[in-house]
């Protein structure tokens, strides 16, 4: 009971944080992104020249994506407050590998939503555009 408590109350905080802009999945204790190319597109739209077809699908992928990863973050936080706890309290050792295991399993997931952006522009930008994005981004 108390892991789920401190599970939905990390989850609300981190929720009250995405409302207030951009987070780093690090100041969750997540991985830091391999890659990560929206922000600099959306900061960049201009200079990248992208005509109203590419703008569209950019704003179409805002209005959906991020709240879905910031949700996922959410959830691999909680199941590492899960196996804080675990450790912490004791629990099996084979119950913490399972939650180990999941918690792998969510980052791989999310380092797999980065890269799904990045084929997302890829495929969407001119190879020139995507060129000076990735230029952009190393910046």
């Amino acid at each position: 009971m108390r892991s789920l408590v401190l599970a939905a109350a990390l989850s609300l905080a981190a929720f009250a944080g995405a409302a207030e802009g951009p987070r780093k999945p690090q100041s969750l204790g997540l991985s830091a992104p391999i890659v990560a190319l929206t922000p600099v597109l959306v900061a960049n739209m201009d200079a990248l020249d992208l005509d109203a077809a590419q703008r569209a699908e950019v704003r179409s992928h805002l209005a959906a994506m991020p709240a879905k990863r910031m949700a996922f973050e959410d959830e691999t936080v909680a199941l590492r407050v899960t196996l804080r706890e675990a450790i912490l309290t004791g629990a099996p050792q084979a119950e913490r590998e399972a939650l180990a295991a999941r918690i792998g399993a969510a980052e791989t997931r999310l380092l797999l939503m980065r890269s799904g952006c990045a084929d997302k522009w890829r495929a969407l930008l001119s190879p020139e555009q995507f060129k000076s994005l990735v230029t952009l981004a190393a910046g």
